[in-house]
């Protein structure tokens, strides 16, 4: 099999399954007239920084070691487009959103970061990019700290606030031509890898950005919503301040803003594919949470809305479509990747079921301003085989259905001497990779999580994830 002449790679940050599909399918014409379609993939993270890294990496968070309290790709273990380079491409990344860059390790490996926000003009709604920067919990830590070198920071913030208020897809995608283009008639292969950040918070309905109420009161009611959507009140508050009603709202905020991308994605895909014999993946990297399992925004949930994502596979040779309706961890895509880049894996693939490509799912508590409640300060192992979720928290499992497009059920406690490793019919490889998996994640949950006698949690400070954060991680929390 020859190597692809490109490998693009496309995430739609925060995109949810059932934000892209609905019973007419997912209105990408050429997508789903030319690719595979994953109609069971899952993310292995709940947020951009654990979803990109195991994308890039193959690996499960506490692998990858960028989960939400250590935040540092480990520097040891290879990146996707450090392996590309092995076999001949230039890795180059476009970008949305600054998770994805130096500030977490993200971009080790790239030869080239171009940042959306460096390439666009702003419009001349400062107002508007002020009140969404001001939406944020660490701009408004920064701000009582009057030092200089805060100021700065802020100024840097509301530059990158750009992608908050304005359609910057177009850009991206001209940006990743042009480059594309520039390496082809060098004769260098590119690994291209594009994040758009339309569909993560605030949800982008047009090309500016706008509440969707007309009234004043419910653009006041809309900036509420927005406020503690993002600063995650629900996790300080035992009266729960966002009704279910809210969240719908930006459930819709978040279908509409997929549709304002949607041509430009499939335009896009076409343009690359239809004609040259490029490798292209289009995902999300984890979905938005908007009440499954009473999660709000994402960080620590494992749930169908939190984790299943849409995938589309569209192979530079073996040119054909259809849907697969396996259960599949998106983080797979990677060892199909590096095989169909000619490099050596033995690892399972996203075409077919194979043992350890099963989704497993992870999540990690976060410390809302300390003052997170103690209910909701637990990490989660979970894993999908066949039609059933299971979830291990503080040490017990629960169990749920897989959930269709709409609100899931709950998990509930199964028997307290239920361990579905045991219990369930699973191949000995599946068994033995998933006893491998709970024994690794425990170890590292405990690594940065410690019980006190009273049976609280409290982040641990240690030198196994502390002195990984730089400087500015130290002081201040990016999201």
């Amino acid at each position: 099999m020859a190597a692809p002449k490109n490998i693009i790679m496309v995430v739609a940050d925060s995109l949810r399954y059932d934000s892209v599909y609905t019973e007419q399918g997912a209105g990408v014409p050429y997508l789903e007239k030319n690719a595979v379609q994953f109609s069971n993939a899952r993310s292995s993270g709940c947020w951009t920084l654990p979803g990109t890294c195991s994308m890039f990496t193959g690996m499960l968070p506490h692998q990858h070691g960028a989960a939400t309290h250590s935040r540092w790709f480990k520097d040891e273990i290879p990146s996707l487009p450090e392996k590309l380079k092995l076999a001949g491409y230039k890795s180059i990344q476009v970008t949305a959103n600054i998770v994805t860059t130096d500030i977490f390790n993200v971009s080790k490996g790239f030869d080239e970061v171009h940042k959306t926000w460096d390439l666009t003009e702003p419009n001349d709604q400062l107002l508007l990019r002020l009140a969404l920067a001001f939406n944020r919990p660490r701009i408004r830590r920064m701000m009582r700290r009057p030092d200089f070198k805060v100021i700065e920071k802020i100024i840097e913030d509301l530059r990158h606030e750009i992608v908050w208020t304005q359609k910057t897809a177009h850009v991206a995608f001209e940006k990743a031509k042009q480059l594309i283009a520039e390496n082809n008639a060098k004769g260098q292969p590119v690994f291209m890898f594009i994040n758009l950040m339309e569909p993560h918070y605030p949800y982008h309905t047009a090309d500016v950005f706008t509440l969707m109420n007309k009234s004043f009161r419910g653009k006041m009611h809309e900036w509420y919503i927005l406020y503690h959507f993002i600063s995650r009140t629900f996790l300080k508050k035992e009266k729960q301040v966002l009704s279910q009603a809210d969240l719908d709202l930006l459930k819709s905020k978040q279908k509409l803003s997929w549709e304002l991308i949607r041509d430009d994605v499939d335009n896009f895909c076409k343009e690359m594919h239809s004609e040259d014999d490029n490798l292209m993946v289009f995902c999300s990297d984890h979905g938005d949470n908007f009440g499954d399992q009473g999660w709000q925004y994402h960080f620590n949930n494992v749930t169908d809305g939190g984790n299943r994502v849409p995938l589309f596979w569209l192979d530079h040779e073996n040119r054909q479509s259809g849907i697969k309706s396996h259960n599949v961890s998106s983080r797979f895509m990677y060892h199909d990747i590096i095989r169909a880049s000619g490099l050596p894996t033995d690892e399972g693939t996203l075409m077919e079921e194979h043992d350890r490509n099963m989704p497993v799912l992870q999540s990690f508590w976060y410390d809302n301003e300390d003052k997170t409640l103690e209910k909701y300060k637990y990490n989660q192992f979970a894993f999908i085989e066949g039609d059933k979720r299971f979830v291990m928290r503080n040490g017990d499992w629960m169990y749920a259905p897989v959930s269709k497009n709409g609100m899931e059920p709950l998990f509930e406690y199964v028997q307290k001497d239920f361990n579905p490793l045991e219990e369930l019919h699973l191949s000995a490889e599946r068994k033995k990779y998933l006893t491998q998996s709970v024994a690794d994640f425990s170890q590292f949950s405990n690594q940065i999580i410690t019980k006190s006698e009273s049976g609280n949690q409290e982040i641990k400070k240690n030198e196994n994830w502390e002195t990984n954060l730089s400087p500015i991680l130290r002081s201040s929390e990016i999201v």
